[in-house]
């Protein structure tokens, strides 16, 4: 049973709602900025919940000066490879690509990802680009997520 506040868009289904009213299945499209750093998605999870998130449109760029606009998959590997390296959160994944975050454990979601929550919490996104860098970038991408009650 969902004891926690759960956001969904337009609404709030607050602590203490039955399952029944919260609903078990429930999505929701987003912008996600790539000039912000980490941004609410508007889902609260809690442990064992299945996230579904697909890139749905929007294009950004980690420097609107200097490299392409891209899809939330991010940056190919040879322009990639240009891209200054410490600027990256996850450094294994591409500069531009989509992560997310539920309070401290990190994820690569790029064009789209299935995450099991290993703990409750705001579902948060952004750009693989860190906080002193963004101030070049540009864009934004539409995210749809979907989850699922354990």
């Amino acid at each position: 049973m969902r004891s926690s506040a759960l956001r969904a868009a337009g609404g709030c289904v607050l602590a203490g709602a039955s399952p029944a009213s919260a609903t078990s299945h429930y999505g929701k499209s987003t912008w996600i900025s790539a000039e912000r750093g980490w941004q609410h998605a508007g889902v609260y999870v809690e442990p064992g919940d299945m996230i579904r998130i697909r890139y749905a449109g929007g294009r950004w760029t980690v420097d609107h000066r200097a490299f392409p606009y891209v899809s939330s998959a991010g940056y190919a590997r040879h322009i990639d490879r240009r891209i200054y390296q410490q600027c990256k959160i996850l450094s294994r994944h591409p500069h531009g690509s989509m992560i997310a975050k539920i309070n401290g454990d990190h994820y690569r979601v790029g064009s789209r990802a299935l995450i099991r929550a290993r703990e409750a919490g705001f579902l948060q996104l952004r750009v693989n680009d860190a906080n002193g860098c963004l101030r070049d970038n540009d864009g934004s991408a539409r995210v749809k997520i979907t989850v699922a009650d354990h």
